[in-house]
């Protein structure tokens, strides 16, 4: 599964924990990079249960990158509406809608390029998690590493084309 924007992980086991008096059943969920964090899910909370997402599965990527072409345009030119913007979308955990983000940051960042300039940091900065986020999914779907996604990616939009 998918946790938020914190990566996949797996149901490790479940327990129950009495904290401030109150025993809650939690779900012990162990992250698969390789920094193995661990994460309590209490079991009683729709609000963090809602962030935990299954995986993608193969076809679903593939779909994912077939569309990119027809993505929505994210950009905003007020910067903090699109600070704003872009970080509820990497919250909303939409794979469709984090690789669309993810491509809008491309495009802008290969037109500064063309005209000499770079994204501002926060923008470099919400590029790197969409990728990060992308790159950890797909990786573990696909049994590659996550620097390979990239090329995946490109690579499928080339055949595609």
């Amino acid at each position: 599964m998918v946790f938020g924007t914190l990566g996949v992980f797996t149901i490790e086991e479940t327990t129950q924990k009495v904290i401030c008096g109150k025993k809650t059943e939690y779900f012990v969920l162990r992250s698969t990079s390789k920094d193995s964090t661990t994460v309590y899910l209490p079991m009683d909370n729709p609000s963090l249960l809602d962030k935990a997402k299954p995986l993608v599965t193969p076809e679903e990527i593939g779909r994912l990158i077939d569309n990119i072409p027809n993505s929505e345009d994210y950009w905003v030119d007020d910067h903090k509406k699109r600070k704003e913007r872009f970080n509820r979308i990497l919250q909303s955990g939409d794979r469709g809608n984090i690789m669309a983000l993810a491509g809008t940051l491309h495009n802008k960042q290969r037109a500064q390029l063309a005209a000499h300039k770079k994204l501002n940091s926060s923008d470099e900065q919400i590029l790197r998690e969409a990728e990060r986020i992308i790159n950890l999914e797909f990786a573990f779907v696909l049994n590659i590493t996550p620097d390979e996604v990239q090329d995946y990616i490109r690579k499928r939009i080339t055949a595609s084309a």
